[in-house]
């Protein structure tokens, strides 16, 4: 698996004037003893967050978390096979970070052409077990008015559970988060990012920009979906463009297209002999009857 590794100067800057704003993909998780070196030149907040990619892995579906209205969720009921899945791991006291990556979801929502709950569901995942209802029920109620789609509410479900539930999820897709000690809030070190999940609930992709273009966010989720979702234009582009990580978007491949530009040559060019020939009957038959 080809990952990246944020230059050091950058993650610690980060970590250390804002430290939930951590947004590093690493290719092995932080502690390991190849990672001495850097470890040591990381703030402690630092320790253990990042995004491991850990694609096609199974989300845990057996698990049971709490929704905004207080009732009891099997994540099997919300991700079952229909309908691809936008992840996010945030939590309600969140000083910037969750903010800045929840509002692009919604803007990227509204943009690209795909309806919630139809085509799509969003689940936003809190890594705090001790959310309170409440909040979780009005961040829900002020994200899915700021969206203003219809279906919104349905489609868009907050999520609170156990510690043990909610690190079970985040291993499952590489999403690692430590909790800061001493604050006077419950604040973490954590990652941004988008996790696209297929309907059965498999890790698809990972979109790890702080806020990414509609047309990537719709490419992603009719990736996933495996072509159920999305129009012709899409699916070329799923078949002949791959997910670049390093720069975000979809880019071409060039043997896909080259290969699929042939098939259409070729079939043009049946077309046309076929065309031709019948042309040529048509004309000897004419020819005879006279």
């Amino acid at each position: 698996m080809q990952l990246t590794r944020q230059p050091l100067l950058t993650a610690a800057l980060l970590l250390a004037a804002w430290p939930a704003a951590s947004a590093q993909v690493w290719d092995e998780p932080l502690g390991e003893k190849s990672d001495a070196a850097l470890m040591n030149s990381l703030p402690a907040a630092a320790v253990g967050a990042g995004v491991i990619q850990r694609v096609d892995n199974q989300v845990p579906l057996s698990r049971t978390f709490v929704d905004s209205n207080g009732e009891p969720v099997v994540l099997s009921d919300l991700i079952d096979g229909e309908l691809p899945v936008l992840l996010t791991l945030n939590y309600s006291d969140c000083p910037m970070l969750c903010d800045i990556v929840l509002t692009g979801v919604v803007d990227n929502m509204r943009e690209m052409n795909l309806e919630p709950g139809e085509d799509y569901r969003v689940i936003t995942l809190s890594i705090n077990p001790d959310e309170a209802q409440e909040r979780a029920a009005s961040v829900k109620a002020r994200y899915v008015k700021s969206l203003g789609r219809e279906g919104g509410d349905e489609a868009w479900t907050f999520l609170r559970g156990s510690e043990e539930d909610i690190k079970a999820v985040a291993n499952a897709v590489g999403f690692g988060f430590v909790k800061i000690e001493g604050g006077v809030t419950t604040e973490y070190s954590h990652p941004s990012t988008l996790i696209v999940l297929t309907p059965e609930g498999r890790v698809s992709l990972y979109l790890t920009a702080v806020s990414d273009d509609p047309q990537t966010v719709r490419l992603a989720l009719v990736d996933a979906s495996g072509g159920k979702i999305g129009n012709v234009a899409d699916l070329f582009f799923t078949t002949c463009f791959r997910y670049d990580a390093a720069r975000g978007k979809y880019a071409p491949i060039a043997k896909r297209i080259m290969a699929i530009g042939g098939g259409v040559f070729v079939l043009g060019l049946a077309s046309l002999l076929i065309t031709f020939r019948a042309l040529e009957k048509r004309r000897s038959a004419e020819e005879t009857e006279q």
